[in-house]
């Protein structure tokens, strides 16, 4: 027998070719037990599913003689007796016949087309043709909404794939990346009118569906468009002809076609592409894209910077170097600087290299965030190279390259040389380039250094190779060669020149060991520098510094880090104190705070040299910088000196300011009693000062610390305090004319309106995030991001709540800000655990807690309710995760934490049946809790839920009030509202009516909550 069903489009079911059109189907029971079967894995479901979906509200007894009416009508209408069958607690649909369902056919070909790992659009097309509207005519049932939106995304996903960007939009109006092809479109057409027009819509939609501007790859395409002249347009640059073969390098051909075929797609379609090329030290990094560069279309402008493994490196060095020789980047490097690089490498096809970017500054790792989020939109290249060996987890490197994903990025990984590579280099007899291999490993630039220094036997490592060359020099140009390889990457040719007498320099140039052009020099590899520097004796490498420092002190233009880095290891202190201050001020203001860190680090060493007021600001300014990297732990031993040093030197603005930063950095690494503690005194130094500028800045901080930003529960954490602070700093940030103020005031202003129910706050945490887009400091739009997101789901604006996280990670995308984006986050885990979305909110939490960083707080906040998620389902690592939690001691004498943990211990004590009796760790958690509201009914709620008898607090918050109270039907709609649906589920599932009972434990059957089961 052979049995066909019809499901997209409409219904139809077709036995032996004899089709059974809907209309035969006067039951509905028994036409939607077929349709549901239909979508079953082999027509086959277990009897309580079938339950669950088409009769949600009965209990199984009184549902079950439904169930057996349905299929005895079905039977009926298809004509067969085993057209459905019950058999044990399993029903069949035609289980003895070839049974074939159109949506089954379409899902399949479907994941055939898109599991290739670079999808063709021919074979999407095809599978297009399958596609249809699931059971056009059932869309009031509620059961059918998993599979439609399943295959509502298999249909997006095709046509993305087959670049039907129209078709995707008439499905998804808010899909940003079918906007931003047809931007594309109208970019490379020179269609200035409709491209316009299609970015209007664009800008439309997403404001009006997800409350987002268009990213900053359409807003490149936007300008793009703006810029295109009506009239007679120029001939286009064309990537070809290359100059091939003006530099051949062995066994690299591969990877210059893959950034050959990176230029052409820029250059030939508009299409941007970021290419990363990695390697260890030594891989021929550099001498790759000097042989594709040297290539290229003279017309095709060429930026090239390398970074310096510097102390404190250059803040944006690479853009500097790029900037020496042209007029526009020096231009754009003095104004608006990343989005100032963005237009001028917009205006012709571009190729921008930086290199070695594992010794980027922050503030160059932003720009390249920056402008790597935004080549897709301009017909230009950026290549990135970077040794892929030795960057630990933890290196800041590592989360932009974990952002650096999607079609216009590539990765080139170069390869060690093989043994005919060394032979064909050197031209050497096998069994030599064999023995030549062993030793180098095929590393590219060992091999050179091996086969250019001749000789009889092959050196056995690096040095052993640079040294040999090195011999062969005179005794001045040994010298020279010594001083210069203190001076990382490269030195300028002035420098290079006063380190030795006349003439000196070109005989070390001759030599090969180091290459130069007309403005600077360099060894020929930043192995050979090292090698030659490992070399030098402690005192011989001491004495290099000190004659580097010496002749830098004679350019007044030298950047002030150069000589901070030559000083600290030379031990001339008077230049650390001198230059360190102003060297970490800069790094800082152009946000390389690690490097400002580096610096500060330095200066403090000489502390006692130091006047008490210098060093309380360096302190200051040191911890401000520890908590914007989220080194919490020393940002606040930092800020806690800063305030000692400023109270010796009895200036009260500064220990304002050491008191402002103590609170931001204690919120995460004691929790927030700490940062209240230091916010209250903040306010309190400068209420007398007149200050009003600082004391708004003060009152931030309390509105902050009394915030619920480290609440993550779905009930809010009610705070007069909060508002009554974030209010007057408003009021003082609109009277002063200060944006930046108003918009972190709105921004703690609006969550302790919204925690007290006041739809007024709604209002104020948008304006909060229009006025921080105004501000530089990404810190400033995420933390408002932060709290909208948080206040959207503590009203149950879950859609609102992810539309925000979703703008706040697109914010923190430009720039490092680590504390925000865990927040975010968190929260995304926190509405997924509510929405019953478990696998995606503990897939979130595992990943949180596995991110390399120094989350803090919040670490054992994610910890407290991954454990929840985890002891529900029954999964034995609950208890560990818990206790892993409760074993850090930094928040031991927080309240706001520490009970939270205990309400994750009591839930954890119910389902397991180990709370028997109020411990002596329970009653100090209740007493702590007392001053929290929220957390105080939560404990208590769960307490009672383990038969512990314990007294409700005054007025709960929300819908712990009813469920305190025992009203079960208005805790459950209240629940309900907010979307939290286990703790509906709970109490339905401990309600005294049958009926609701029933429902609870559906719902937690659901949710895959087995030991919540056992519990109620």
């Amino acid at each position: 027998m052979q049995v066909s069903v019809q499901l997209l489009g409409g219904f139809v079911v077709v036995v032996n070719g004899a089709p059974i059109t809907a209309d035969r189907w006067t039951r509905r029971g028994a036409a939607a037990l077929v349709k549901l079967l239909a979508l079953a894995p082999d027509g086959r479901l277990h009897r309580d599913r079938v339950v669950d979906a088409l009769w949600p509200d009965l209990t199984l007894d009184v549902a079950l003689p439904r169930l057996h009416k349905a299929a005895h009508y079905a039977r009926g209408v298809l004509g067969d007796r085993d057209a459905v069958v019950l058999k044990g607690e399993v029903i069949a649909l035609f289980p003895g016949a070839r049974l074939e369902v159109d949506a089954t056919t379409f899902e399949a070909a479907a994941e055939e087309a898109l599991a290739a790992e670079t999808p063709v659009p021919e074979s999407c097309a095809e599978a297009l043709k399958l596609a249809g509207d699931l059971l056009p005519d059932d869309l009031s049932e509620p059961w059918l909404d998993e599979p439609r939106e399943r295959l509502r995304l298999r249909v997006l996903r095709l046509l993305r794939c087959a670049g039907r960007w129209e078709e995707l939009l008439a499905l998804d109006p808010a899909n940003e990346e079918a906007h931003v092809e047809l931007l594309r479109e109208s970019v490379v057409a020179g269609d200035r009118t409709n491209g316009l027009r299609r970015y209007a819509r664009m800008e439309r939609v997403l404001h009006t569906e997800l409350g987002l501007a268009p990213g900053p790859e359409a807003v490149v395409l936007r300008d793009r468009l703006l810029a295109v002249d009506p009239g007679p347009q120029p001939s286009p640059v064309a990537a070809a002809p290359r100059a091939a073969g003006r530099t051949h390098l062995v066994e690299r051909d591969a990877e210059l076609a893959q950034l050959g075929a990176a230029c052409d797609l820029a250059v030939d379609e508009g299409r941007g592409v970021v290419v990363l090329v990695s390697g260890e030290a030594g891989a021929g990094k550099s001498a790759l894209v000097r042989a594709f560069l040297d290539g290229l279309n003279p017309a095709i402008r060429v930026a090239v910077g390398g970074c310096d493994d510097l102390l404190a490196p250059r803040s944006l060095g690479p853009f500097r170097d790029m900037a020496e020789n042209d007029a526009e980047l020096a231009a754009a490097l003095s104004g608006d600087r990343p989005a100032a690089l963005l237009r001028v490498f917009s205006e012709r096809p571009s190729v921008v290299v930086v290199e070695d970017i594992h010794w980027a500054d922050d503030a160059t790792l932003d720009a390249i965030r920056f402008l790597a989020r935004r080549f897709p939109g301009i017909p230009a290249v950026l290549v990135l190279t970077f040794r892929d060996t030795g960057i630990d987890a933890g290196h800041p490197l590592r989360q932009l390259l974990g952002s650096l994903t999607g079609p216009s990025v590539k990765r080139v990984l170069l390869p060690p040389l093989s043994v005919e590579a060394v032979r064909r280099l050197g031209a050497v007899a096998p069994g030599e380039a064999v023995e030549i291999h062993r030793v180098t490993q095929g590393n590219p630039f060992f091999v050179t250094e091996v086969l250019a220094g001749g000789g009889t036997g092959v050196p056995h490592t690096v040095l052993d190779a640079v040294l040999a060359r090195l011999g062969t020099l005179s005794v001045p140009a040994r010298t020279l060669v010594e001083r210069l390889s203190v001076i990382p990457t490269r030195t300028e040719r002035w420098l290079a020149e006063n380190l030795a007498d006349h003439g000196v320099l070109l005989e070390v140039e001759r030599s090969g060991i180091v290459t130069g052009t007309d403005a600077t020099v360099a060894f020929r590899h930043e192995l050979a520098r090292q090698a030659i520097e490992s070399a030098l004796t402690a005192g011989e490498r001491i004495q290099a510094n000190k004659e580097v420092v010496d002749v830098l002190l004679g350019r007044p233009e030298v950047e002030p880090s150069r000589l901070v880095h030559h000083a600290e290891r030379s031990g001339r202190i008077d230049v650390i104190l001198e230059y360190g201050p102003d060297a970490a001020r800069e790094a800082a203001r152009l946000g390389a705070h690690r490097q400002a860190v580096g610096v500060l680090d330095v200066v403090l060493r000489h502390r006692e040299l130091l006047a008490p007021r210098l060093a309380a600001e360096l302190l200051t300014r040191r911890a401000y910088s520890l908590y914007v990297v989220n080194r919490f732990a020393a940002g606040l031993e930092s800020a806690e000196a800063a305030v000692r040093a400023a109270a010796e030197a009895g200036d009260q603005v500064l220990r304002a300011e050491a008191l402002l930063v103590l609170a931001r950095v204690a919120m995460f690494a004691r929790g927030p009693m700490r940062g209240r503690q230091a916010a209250d005194q903040a306010v309190e130094v400068l209420e007398p000062l007149g200050d009003d500028a600082r004391l708004a800045a003060a009152l931030i901080e309390v509105g902050r610390a009394h915030s619920n930003l480290a609440t993550v529960g779905i009930v809010a954490e009610p705070s007069e305090r909060a508002e009554a602070a974030a209010e007057r700093a408003l009021q003082i940030g609109q009277r002063l004319g200060r944006p930046e103020l108003e918009a972190q005031a709105s921004c703690y202003l609006g969550d302790a309106r919204l925690a007290r129910g006041d739809p007024r706050g709604e209002a104020d945490l948008q304006l909060a995030i229009s006025l921080a887009g105004a501000d530089s400091r990404t810190e400033t739009l995420v933390r408002c991001y932060v709290n909208a997101a948080g206040g959207a789901y503590r009203s149950g604006r879950l859609d609102d709540a992810e539309k925000y996280v979703a703008g706040g990670l697109r914010a923190a995308a430009d720039g490092e800000f680590f504390a925000g984006q865990y927040r975010l986050r968190l929260t995304t885990a926190a509405v997924q655990g509510s929405r019953g979305n478990w696998d995606r909110a503990i897939a979130e939490l595992r990943d949180l807690l596995d991110t390399p960083g120094e989350p803090g707080a919040m670490a054992a906040l994610a910890r407290s309710l991954l454990a929840r998620l985890l002891a529900r389902r029954g999964d034995p690592e609950a208890g560990e995760v818990l206790a892993t939690a409760l074993a850090d001691e930094a928040f031991a004498d927080d309240s706001f934490v520490v009970t939270r943990l205990a309400v994750a211990q009591v839930e954890l004590g119910w389902l397991d049946g180990s709370l028997g009796s109020l411990t002596d760790e329970v009653r100090r958690a209740l007493a702590l809790a007392a001053g929290h509201r929220s957390v105080h009914a939560e404990l208590a709620a769960y307490l009672r839920r383990a038969g512990i008898d314990v007294p409700a607090p005054i007025d709960p918050p929300g819908p712990w009030a009813p469920t305190l109270a025992g009203d079960w039907e208005k805790a459950a709609d209240e629940w309900g509202r907010l979307g939290e649906r286990y703790e509906q589920a709970v109490v339905l599932a401990t309600a005294p009516d049958r009926t609701a009972r029933a429902r609870g434990l559906r719902q937690l059957r659901e949710l895959g909550a087995v030991s919540t089961i056992l519990a109620v």
